[in-house]
């Protein structure tokens, strides 16, 4: 299997939708698994880092600001060849074997240790979708299926999942696509997407 990303057709147009993009990319049936990508800003682009195809579309954020972007550390989930990898954005290095990256945040743990800027008892309560990296460096793709805290979100990605490194993608909006079921409905469109395929 291998991770890409999508933001924009040949022509510039936004795939906007899971329904879009399946539409168009999934017609011998190799996508695993499909969802929102990063954090996006008014205009509807990526507000940070992000590179399709070896080509880089936005550059690395390090601005301060508010929000869930803004909250340190922030990371890039990236794709290399059969690597992938999170980083927080101070160790983040552009290399030409990169082929999809995409910066969020907060990072919600790494190397194990829950980010000590969220806390267990925050009220703040969202459907939410994250990237996690296991102890074998595999991805782990989540969606929690109920409105939770990052805190919640965090711990049962290194409880259930053994996921060490953990980035937090978006909320309220996020949707999973898995094989064999159906494509969500969406409310509001999408930016980036992140799919799983088979390769053949």
């Amino acid at each position: 299997e291998r991770v890409k990303m999508y933001w924009q057709k040949a022509n510039g147009e936004a795939w906007g939708t899971l329904h879009a993009l399946l539409a168009d990319i999934n017609s011998q049936g190799q996508v695993q698994m499909a969802m929102n990508g990063g954090i996006y800003d008014e205009s509807y682009a990526p507000l940070g880092l992000y590179i399709e195809n070896g080509q880089q579309k936005v550059a690395l954020n390090l601005a301060s600001g508010e929000g869930n972007f803004f909250i340190r550390p922030g990371g890039v989930f990236y794709v290399a060849g059969d690597k992938v990898g999170i980083v927080r954005l101070d160790a983040f290095k552009t290399s030409k074997e990169i082929q999809f990256a995409v910066q969020s945040g907060p990072m919600l743990m790494e190397n194990g240790v829950i980010n000590p800027r969220i806390h267990p008892n925050v009220a703040s309560s969202k459907i939410r979708n994250g990237v996690g990296i296991n102890k074998h460096g595999n991805a782990v793709f989540l969606l929690s299926q109920q409105a939770t805290n990052f805190y919640d979100f965090a711990c049962y990605a290194k409880a259930k999942l053994n996921v060490e490194q953990l980035l937090y993608l978006d909320g309220t909006i996020s949707h999973m696509y898995m094989k064999g079921g159906a494509i969500p409905w969406q409310r509001y469109p999408f930016v980036t997407m992140i799919s799983v395929e088979r390769k053949g």
